[in-house]
């Protein structure tokens, strides 16, 4: 069956210091308790037999809840200062105690809604009106702001729009939001989270907002792929800032919108800046391959001059490319995987999961292959890169890119250095945006190889794949793993790690 998960840290589920994950599935939410670190290996002779040692050793169910099987859960967020659960799903919201015994239930759909109509179905009138037919409301976003104590939920019905509710009760309605702000079909995506952000960061907040352009309706056509919006009660969920020429949002131009889908996965913030994690074209011209892109803006960026995007993507020991990003997870690593990627355990580290395109699709097809393999990154490094390629470009070489928004033109010389703390500062003034198609390469090693905890102090530390480093350098793990539906469980298996590191050519 399978199954949405919330797992509890060592010393009682529900527990303050408890990391909280879940697995994306239909209908069943398992409390799961992690035991111990174990001292097995997983072997290339059977992925399943695997995953079964790892349920049997590490991990035990302690609660369970299921609604009926005919609803389905979309999302998952536990409050980190009580424990308390709170589930988005088809038509429903879902308010749990912190050992999944039901507390609330909100019906949230169906809606009578139509795609002709706008976020608000004031206009829903005359013919207009007879277009509109009961809808399923797909949850979309599931977020706390905790600066405010509020449950922001936005859903795909009235154009994709959001409202407010109560932590402590979610019955409590405060605010809707009237406006077309995320993907409104139940398949394209929609990543939200909130990090500082303009005007004034880190005193202001802002939600961040990655949106798949889903087209046919008018109402579309103005939401943003990449957005910041304000958190502010007088300004709520409008754009964080917006002036004559610049905002911070970011839209695909009308030319590339319809054929250059991109997918958000997951999103973070991190030591002043906030990324997203995409699948997308590798351009604008051909309609292969897919590829994998982290997506950054600084957070005190009034005008997203400062957006850039990189590839990124692991390999296996062969150079077989997993080149479709599925999942991901940033935590804190445990003493050993610091130690070995050379950082400090308050250091950020990227756990994404990876899939190759299916080859039984055009190569470098969007749809993934049912292999995966989890590599890791260290945020450091990913600074790095991105400062390494911003610079290439300041000394003339390589093409700015990112046609999909504005034309694309070559990198100009700058008579000066780009520093590596003020370089954003120069995007901004010159209004410069710029990709690159030189990104964090990770390689997963084979299967088989021993295994031990990298449990961070927040149970999220794991090891299993890469680090980044600069071009031609990469941090590879001599031990990784590859189960079925690996890419379902990023979050769970984010309790786990595996192999240990070393620096290697490329």
């Amino acid at each position: 069956m399978s199954v949405a998960s919330v797992a509890a840290a060592p010393g009682g589920p529900g527990g303050r210091g408890a990391a909280w994950v879940r697995w994306r599935a239909p209908h069943l939410l398992v409390l799961l308790v992690l035991a111990g670190t174990g001292s097995g290996a997983t072997t290339g002779a059977g992925a399943g037999a695997g995953a079964g040692a790892l349920a049997r050793d590490s991990l035990f169910i302690v609660e369970t809840y299921e609604d009926k099987p005919s609803q389905q859960f979309t999302h998952l967020t536990v409050d980190k200062n009580t424990g308390t659960v709170y589930v988005g799903g088809v038509n429903r919201l879902y308010q749990l105690d912190p050992n999944l015994r039901p507390l609330h239930t909100v019906v949230t759909g169906p809606v009578n809604d139509s795609l002709e109509c706008s976020a608000s179905a004031s206009d829903c009138k005359g013919e207009t009106a007879g277009t509109m037919k009961a809808t399923d409301n797909v949850n979309k976003v599931l977020v706390i702001d905790y600066i405010r104590s509020r449950l922001i939920v936005c859903g795909t019905v009235r154009q994709g729009s959001c409202q407010v509710r109560g932590l402590h009760d979610i019955n409590i309605h405060t605010r809707n939001v009237s406006e077309a702000i995320v993907a409104n079909n139940a398949t394209a995506s929609t990543v939200a989270f909130i990090a500082p952000g303009p005007p004034n960061p880190p005193v202001t907040h802002v939600m961040y907002i990655g949106v798949t352009y889903t087209g046919k309706s008018v109402y579309r056509d103005e939401v943003p792929a990449v957005a910041s919006r304000s958190l502010e009660d007088d300004r709520f969920f409008e754009i964080a800032v917006t002036e004559v020429t610049t905002s911070t949002r970011m839209l695909v131009n009308s030319l590339a919108r319809e054929r250059y889908p991109i997918t958000y996965v997951y999103g973070f913030g991190s030591e002043k800046f906030s990324y997203f994690l995409t699948r997308q074209l590798e351009d604008t011209y051909t309609g292969f391959p897919y590829i994998s892109k982290l997506v950054r803006v600084c957070q005190n960026d009034s005008a997203y001059y400062s957006y850039t995007e990189i590839p990124i993507e692991c390999k296996d020991s062969q150079g077989k490319r997993y080149n479709l990003a599925q999942a991901a997870y940033v935590g804190k690593p445990g003493t050993d995987l610091a130690t070995q990627l050379g950082i400090q355990t308050n250091d950020d580290v990227l756990f994404a999961v990876f899939s190759p395109s299916d080859p039984s699709e055009a190569e470098g097809s969007a749809r993934p292959a049912d292999a995966s393999a989890l590599c890791v990154y260290s945020m450091k490094s990913v600074r790095r890169m991105f400062i390494n390629n911003i610079q290439e470009c300041f000394r003339g070489k390589g093409d700015r890119g990112l046609d999909f928004i504005s034309p694309s033109h070559r990198c100009i010389e700058t008579p000066k250095t780009v520093l590596a703390t003020s370089w954003w500062r120069r995007l901004v003034n010159t209004g410069t945006r710029t990709s690159s198609s030189v990104g964090l390469e990770g390689r997963r090693a084979p299967d088989g190889a021993p295994w031990y905890s990298y449990l961070g102090r927040q149970g999220s530390g794991v090891s299993v794949g890469s680090s980044v480093a600069p071009p031609r350098q990469v941090m590879a793990c001599e031990a990784a793993i590859s189960l079925p539906g690996l890419a379902t469980a990023l979050e769970t298996l984010g309790w786990l790690g595996y192999g240990t590191c070393r620096q290697s050519s490329h």
